[in-house]
């Protein structure tokens, strides 16, 4: 399984084993990684306006991203997954803070306020630190003010008599 952590600085952890900063390859293989967490399934085109690279360059990149994660391993049977112009983290083996940190917003809704109080807290605790609080990008920077908001949202409500 890999824990991929994007609160904070980006960090994967797999095996005992732990990757940050230039343990990806580089600044856009780590980019990379990060925009496949936050949103799934993007083509290569998309990938590139993204990162602001030509296609072959982030192709490029993705390998090196495939080779940090699993080094010497199979690209068919990687956790990054490539097909038909368009790549995406397996979800069966990859485990992102920000989905779990969504989920837990989800669950708070419609509850009360002492029901909500507990996947709130978790949600604002895993939300410690900024999401992608390192990297410099214009996409980051408006994921962080996205994030920042939800936060705020998710303060746990306080119940009368306390």
């Amino acid at each position: 399984m890999y824990e991929i952590q994007l609160f904070g600085r980006i960090e994967v952890r797999t095996r005992g084993i732990r990757l940050t900063g230039d343990d990806f390859g580089g600044d856009r293989p780590r980019q990379l990684l990060a925009l496949l967490a936050l949103h799934g399934e993007l083509s290569l085109v998309e990938l590139a306006e993204l990162v602001g690279a030509p296609p072959a360059t982030v192709k490029s990149d993705l390998k090196v991203l495939r080779e940090a994660l699993e080094p010497g391993g199979r690209g068919r049977d990687s956790v990054l997954v490539g097909r038909f112009g368009r790549y995406h983290l397996d979800t069966e083996r990859a485990r992102v803070d920000v989905h779990t940190f969504d989920q837990l917003i989800r669950a708070a809704e419609g509850r009360s306020p002492e029901r909500a109080a507990r996947p709130l807290t978790a949600a604002a605790f895993l939300a410690a630190r900024p999401l992608l609080e390192d990297e410099d990008t214009p996409w980051a920077a408006e994921l962080r003010a996205e994030y920042r908001a939800k936060l705020l949202m998710a303060q746990p409500p306080v119940t009368a008599g306390r």
